[in-house]
């Protein structure tokens, strides 16, 4: 992973981790994931990638445009992200470039993509609702 998407990808994480403390729950920054899945010692994604490149586990990314890693996690990742952000009055702004970009760049809407955000109703709740919600369930 080039130096300049491992800096990047922290922003994200900064971005969660807002919207995550406003709504009372707990999330793990890009670091910690990255340490705790690939079991390398914490640092910048850049050196944590490299480190794994080192010892022979470098990442095969995508072989095509079509993965998972667009398709499923910027509908499914992103936008609820996005959405609980706007809830929490915490726009999470570089997951709504992320999903932006990534619709220009496929020519579609990966908002609509996702299908079960609609059925949720998320949007008609109050912080308090949906903070009840996650502890307690429907």
């Amino acid at each position: 992973m080039h130096c300049q998407i491992g800096q990047a990808l922290p922003g994200w994480g900064f971005c969660d981790a807002d919207v995550f403390q406003h709504h009372a729950m707990n999330g793990r920054s890009v670091q910690e994931h990255f340490a705790l899945s690939f079991h390398v010692a914490m640092a910048s994604v850049s050196e944590m990638n490299q480190e794994m490149h080192r010892q022979g586990r470098g990442g095969l990314g995508p072989a095509t445009v079509n993965s998972r890693y667009v398709l499923e996690d910027v509908p499914f990742g992103l936008t609820p992200t996005i959405l609980l952000g706007r809830l929490a009055g915490r726009p999470a702004l570089l997951h709504d470039a992320g999903v932006a970009i990534f619709s220009a760049a496929y020519g579609r809407d990966f908002a609509q993509d996702n299908d079960l955000l609609p059925e949720l109703g998320l949007e008609r709740l109050s912080v308090a609702q949906l903070q009840a919600l996650t502890r307690s369930g429907y």
